[in-house]
């Protein structure tokens, strides 16, 4: 006690000498909280209840102080965590960012809300703004992150559909963030990653509305990346068999033109290959393999700008009499 009796004095001059050098109205704002045995200012904790709190947080998102509204709703949900009104005030949090044009903190506390509170009434309403937040992104909002600095935010619009897709596959959203997500790739040109995506639309959503766009998408980057310098013919093949299919299981969609246009492409690209190797065996004077490809170019691509070239090539080394080898 006697220690304690001489350390006063000494803090009490050293609290008049902060009053000389800080404003009166400064020191006033701190008190001694017996709870906490520390100084604390009101202006930085929450009110007594939660109640109290939203009170307040809504006071000023009612008058448009979004920013204040937003460090209350989280201060409430900081402080008073299991409250019944934590999952609200988490979902203004998002909703007083979206006010401020922050997407992207938005999605951040919606997110939260969705992964913490998944039994909230707020659930559903926060998945639908994050897809409606996925949608500006994938739109072209920009995102900003340093100052009036911003970025393309297709990477953002991809980590919005992919959290939907994982906490909350089946609800409103899910084939069509499943569905964006493809989309999103597809612009990127990741046609491989794109093809996985749309190929999951057919696989968990087959009877949703996106599953018809996305069969097409699946032989869209097939015929993408037949296209690459380092192709093999498997992956043309592979195109030609999707198109095929749409356009069998689908006559009368609006994509067929798109799809006959591509698929004859692919059969001309893949003649044109054929084409090729059997002049690499007519150059090496094998005949028979070179008569093998050019038969094979009129059997399965009649219609191709080769066919007429193998009609000659097949009459010009064929025996007399036209015997085959």
């Amino acid at each position: 006690m006697k220690n304690g009796w001489r350390f006063f004095p000494f803090f009490l001059s050293g609290a008049l000498a902060a009053g000389a050098v800080f404003p009166p109205t400064a020191a006033a704002a701190w008190i001694w909280t017996p709870q906490t045995r520390r100084w604390v200012n009101p202006k930085y904790t929450a009110k007594d209840t939660p109640r109290a709190q939203m009170d307040w947080a809504v006071g000023f998102f009612e008058t448009k102080e979004y920013a204040r509204a937003m460090k209350e709703f989280v201060r409430l949900v900081k402080t008073y965590p299991r409250s019944e009104l934590a999952p609200e005030a988490q979902y203004l949090t998002g909703v007083s960012y979206e006010m401020m044009d922050r997407p992207a903190e938005a999605f951040g506390a919606y997110k939260k809300l969705v992964e913490i509170y998944p039994f909230s009434a707020r659930f559903k309403d926060a998945t639908e703004r994050e897809f409606a937040i996925g949608e500006l992104f994938f739109s072209g909002k920009r995102l900003r992150l340093i100052g009036p600095v911003s970025f393309p935010s297709l990477d953002k619009a991809i980590e919005v559909y992919e959290h939907i897709v994982s906490q909350a596959p089946y609800g409103d959203y899910g084939a069509q963030a499943q569905f964006r997500l493809g989309e999103c790739y597809r612009k990127q040109k990741r046609f491989e990653e794109a093809s996985r995506a749309f190929q999951k639309v057919l696989d968990e959503y087959p009877n949703s509305l996106f599953a018809e766009q996305a069969k097409y998408n699946v032989a869209f980057c097939a015929y993408q990346m037949s296209l690459k310098p380092s192709y093999d013919q498997s992956a043309t093949d592979e195109a030609i068999n999707w198109y095929e299919t749409f356009i069998s299981t689908h006559p009368e969609s609006e994509l067929i033109p798109e799809a006959k246009e591509s698929l004859a492409h692919l059969k001309g690209f893949k003649a044109q290959g054929l084409s090729q190797t059997a002049h690499f065996y007519e150059i090496q004077g094998k005949k028979e393999s070179a008569l093998f490809y050019y038969r094979q170019i009129l059997k399965e691509y009649p219609d191709s700008t080769e066919a007429a070239q193998a009609v000659a090539k097949i009459a010009e080394l064929e025996p007399a009499g036209g015997a085959k080898q």
